[in-house]
């Protein structure tokens, strides 16, 4: 399983500096994430022997729904103090993803 290129290119988002620099961005960086660990799962679901099935398709529909979540909220961001508010959407995606990656780690029976 390739889940230390996983959490590497979750580390890049979470140290990214460029955060900020456009939403445009944001929204990439996010889509990588999601679908380097979405791959991952389907690898593991279909190649790896006594994975669990059932759990590996909540974990797919868990990141498509977390997909959808986190781009319609940079698409529509608050009004007022942004900064404050795109530190707390990838506070947000940090857990979500860690939440994600704990999941799948423990996928096989």
């Amino acid at each position: 399983m390739h889940l230390q290129a996983v959490c590497h290119i979750f580390a890049y988002i979470t140290i990214s500096k460029t955060i900020m620099a456009s939403r445009r961005h944001l929204k990439r960086d996010i889509s990588y994430v999601i679908g380097d660990i979405f791959t991952e799962c389907l690898i593991y679901k279909e190649l790896v022997p006594g994975t669990d099935q059932e759990e590996a398709d909540k974990i797919i529909a868990d990141l498509l729904r977390i997909d959808n979540d986190f781009t319609a909220r940079i698409s529509h961001t608050e009004p007022g103090n942004s900064k404050q508010y795109y530190r707390q959407l990838t506070k947000d995606f940090q857990a979500s993803m860690s939440d994600v990656i704990d999941r799948l780690v423990k996928l096989k029976k």
